[in-house]
């Protein structure tokens, strides 16, 4: 797969909702492989081949019983296209935590999901969950972050060009600690149960009150 044009100077800035539900998903299901997607402004026209920052400013998690199942996926993309294309919001890239807790390496599911997201969006990331680093008191954020580059293989970025929203570390170490992972409802619980919202509101307010007293 090639992909046209990608910016692979471009920095990938994570906001703190979005690493929130991320590693309260992975932390709510540590048996199994958990999957979900990340949320990014839709970028106007134009913008030239200038350096970007691509900012991550939300996740939506998905499924934590099959990730391969591509008749679910569709329904669940197409879904979380339509509630936040209102906000301007598109779908950034995928992510994913795998199972065994030493293994963070994208198998064939999280690549060919990675890629297909791709297709629309030159920027798209691939985020795997690093387990082992996942704790009550993080020091740093978890995760590899990957892009494609022009030959159509994706390629972890360095860690300087990756950047967590101040604050966001200690936000979500908190929620750990309050074990608010049990509140994170993905699309897996929605199917059971359609009260499950899947853009966990409840878990967004609470970010906001968190957020706002790490401020003062």
């Amino acid at each position: 797969m090639k992909v046209k044009g990608p910016r692979m100077s471009a920095d990938i800035s994570i906001s703190c909702p979005a690493l929130a539900k991320i590693l309260l998903h992975a932390a709510r299901y540590p048996q199994a492989a958990v999957s979900g997607v990340v949320l990014a402004p839709a970028r106007s026209g134009g913008g030239g081949d200038a350096p970007t920052t691509v900012t991550l400013v939300d996740a939506v998690p998905l499924f934590h019983l099959h990730l391969s199942l591509a008749p679910m996926l569709e329904v669940a993309l197409t879904q979380i296209e339509q509630r936040y294309k209102a906000e301007g919001l598109i779908i950034a890239g995928y992510y994913q935590a795998n199972e065994n807790i030493k293994d963070n390496v994208p198998d064939f599911v999280a690549l060919k999901v990675a890629e297909k997201i791709a297709e629309n969006n030159n920027d798209a990331c691939l985020i795997m969950i690093d387990n082992r680093r996942l704790c009550l008191d993080l020091q740093s954020a978890p995760v590899i972050v990957s892009q494609l580059t022009s030959e159509g293989k994706w390629k972890s970025k360095d860690k300087s060009s990756v950047h967590v929203e101040a604050g966001a570390l200690d936000v979500v170490s908190q929620l750990l600690q309050r074990r608010v992972q049990h509140d994170v409802c993905d699309f897996d619980n929605h199917l059971d149960d359609l009260t499950c919202d899947w853009s966990n509101p409840q878990i967004n307010k609470l970010l906001t009150t968190l957020s706002a007293a790490a401020q003062d």
